[in-house]
């Protein structure tokens, strides 16, 4: 995995400005890290952006338009945060914005992932039941109906990625680096760096 790599003991906490001493794929993964999560900020924030205010405000309201608007505000919000991953990545991994956003940057990315999954599986759902079913869905097709059921999404989305609220934590390593990682023991027992990297990857520095 990339990012077992990238917190591996050759490439763990170094600065983007202080990389020399890193071996050169580590300095790359790095930059090319920063780079894609970049461009997916900018293009994320600005396109989904676009289609929250067209959909929301200039659309007239339809199944379709609400299924659009709830996918873009799951993506919307996702790409708002990672500025948080691209700081994250420059500082060599040093998590410098307290355990409150860690927890919450998690959670965020999982409510993404589960809301999107989620939302694209009643968006097919939809289109089967319409071509399936086309008089039953033209008569209850609504798009109150899709805005229920969006709700619904979001409701079990936030369910399924509520834990990072609790399990996600942040720990200061013997060099003085903050680390946001998985604390499913709910333990404060982790003062050494090789403790931590076998929190983080189960295995040894």
């Amino acid at each position: 995995m990339v990012a077992e790599f990238l917190l591996s003991p050759s490439c763990r906490y170094r600065p983007f400005w202080d990389m020399s001493e890193q071996p050169k794929a580590c300095r790359s993964m790095h930059v090319l890290s920063m780079v894609v999560y970049s461009v997916a900020c900018l293009l994320g924030v600005t396109g989904n952006g676009l289609v929250i205010w067209i959909a929301g405000f200039k659309m007239k309201k339809t199944v379709n338009s609400v299924w659009f608007l709830n996918l873009a505000i799951a993506d919307f919000i996702f790409t708002f945060f990672l500025p948080l991953s691209i700081a994250y990545t420059a500082l060599g991994f040093h998590w410098p914005f307290g355990k409150l956003l860690c927890k919450l940057n998690s959670t965020i990315a999982f409510l993404n992932m589960f809301a999107s999954v989620f939302l694209l599986t009643v968006i097919s759902m939809d289109r089967c039941v319409s071509v399936a079913f086309p008089v039953w869905s033209h008569n209850r097709r609504s798009p109150e109906l899709a805005a229920r059921i969006a709700l619904g999404t979001w409701v079990l989305a936030l369910l399924l990625s509520s834990p990072y609220l609790v399990f996600r934590d942040t720990v200061v390593s013997s060099r003085n680096v903050t680390s946001c990682y998985n604390n499913f023991a709910l333990s404060d027992d982790y003062t050494s760096e090789a403790t931590l990297y076998k929190a983080h990857w189960g295995g040894d520095c």
